[in-house]
């Protein structure tokens, strides 16, 4: 059963959401206060480009909430697009963590 609706994306270039673990934290706070079964997706530049949502190179949240997606806009910069998708294939497709941060030795050496 196709259950195609109405969802707000923010796209941005690939590095832009994930990059420095703040979207991955988001994303788990998102998920232990609403539960595993909140509409709130992150896709890497795969499944963007699966879902046909970007012709460019980018990564993308998407939710049922624009409040939701207008705050990380302002957070993180990109653009907001409407799409329509199958919450079930979001769901099945869609339900790992941005990656975590890539960790900088910032240590002094003598």
């Amino acid at each position: 059963m196709d259950e195609s609706k109405d969802l707000y994306a923010l796209l941005a270039p690939v590095g832009q959401l994930a990059g420095n673990g703040q979207l991955r934290e988001t994303l788990l706070e998102r998920r232990n206060r609403k539960g595993q079964d909140v509409a709130f997706w992150y896709l890497s530049s795969e499944l963007v480009r699966k879902f046909n949502l970007s012709l460019s190179v980018c990564e993308a949240v998407v939710a049922d909430d624009s409040t939701a997606i207008d705050w990380l806009r302002l957070r993180f910069g990109g653009e907001v697009k409407i799409i329509n998708l199958d919450e079930n294939l979001l769901r099945v497709q869609a339900m790992e963590l941005p990656p975590p941060p890539n960790e900088k030795d910032i240590s002094f050496s003598n």
